[in-house]
């Protein structure tokens, strides 16, 4: 008994000084990142992730450019939240609604939007990696869209199981994920898909230890960035703001 304690604290502490350590590299990267550098050099850096780490995202969207992207998800109401029967079929209706069949499979899969050109694609893997769905919308359609704030990413507790005090400075502000609806309208339905204001990069095509990985994500997210900038350019109508919170 006493053994397996000591082994939980010599775990637990080391947990604790390797987080520590981790947090002192990424505050000295993040000290001489320099986000107008990769903002001026916007589209080389978009080409070293689509070539390398995101290189999928290039096969998915074969000659179409990718002038920038994000991480996205597909919405569902609390109350379908509260019904696991209904939101597989609330998925599967939300695909049909714009001529998609597909039957939901209630597991997050990688899932993006891309601006390209005046052009906005949802890409979604399935369980494999592999494309499931790729959508596209008009202009037409995105001039009529709206967006709106629902808070933090939900379920996405970086510090489970940890202690509270550890778990909100893994939780800070920044570091959350928001999300923005995009509601298009369709004939009969409307269709939700949330834009997310973080990437997360595949960190286990990563080595333990790197910085590569702490750098990478800030260049992405300095792509994320630029995303909701560019849509709210070509569509105003689609100005991203934390302002208003909707449920």
């Amino acid at each position: 008994m006493f053994q397996s304690i000591l082994i939980m604290g010599v775990l637990c502490a080391g947990s604790f000084f390797y987080y520590k350590y981790s947090m002192k590299k990424t505050n000295a990267i993040a000290a001489n990142f320099d986000e107008n550098a990769v903002k001026e050099d916007l589209e080389k850096h978009i080409n070293n992730l689509t070539n390398d780490k995101l290189n999928y995202l290039k096969k998915w969207m074969k000659d179409k450019p990718i002038d920038v992207f994000t991480d996205a998800s597909i919405a569902i109401s609390t109350k379908d939240k509260a019904k696991n029967a209904a939101v597989d079929a609330v998925k599967s209706v939300a695909w049909a609604a714009v001529g998609v069949k597909a039957k939901y499979r209630r597991v997050e899969t990688i899932s993006h939007l891309i601006l390209s050109n005046d052009h906005l694609h949802f890409v979604d893997a399935d369980v494999d990696g592999n494309l499931q769905t790729h959508l596209t919308f008009t202009p037409d359609q995105l001039s009529n869209a709206k967006i709106e704030y629902r808070g933090p990413k939900k379920g996405v507790d970086l510090a489970s199981g940890i202690t509270d005090t550890i778990s909100k400075k893994l939780n800070k502000e920044e570091n959350m994920i928001n999300v923005f609806a995009i509601t298009f309208k369709g004939d009969k339905e409307e269709l939700t898909i949330q834009a997310h204001d973080k990437v997360v990069l595949p960190f286990e095509m990563y080595e333990m230890g790197s910085n590569s990985y702490t750098e990478d994500s800030m260049i992405a997210n300095v792509i994320c960035k630029t995303f909701f900038e560019k849509l709210a350019e070509k569509y105003p109508n689609l100005k991203a703001s934390k302002a208003i919170l909707v449920s």
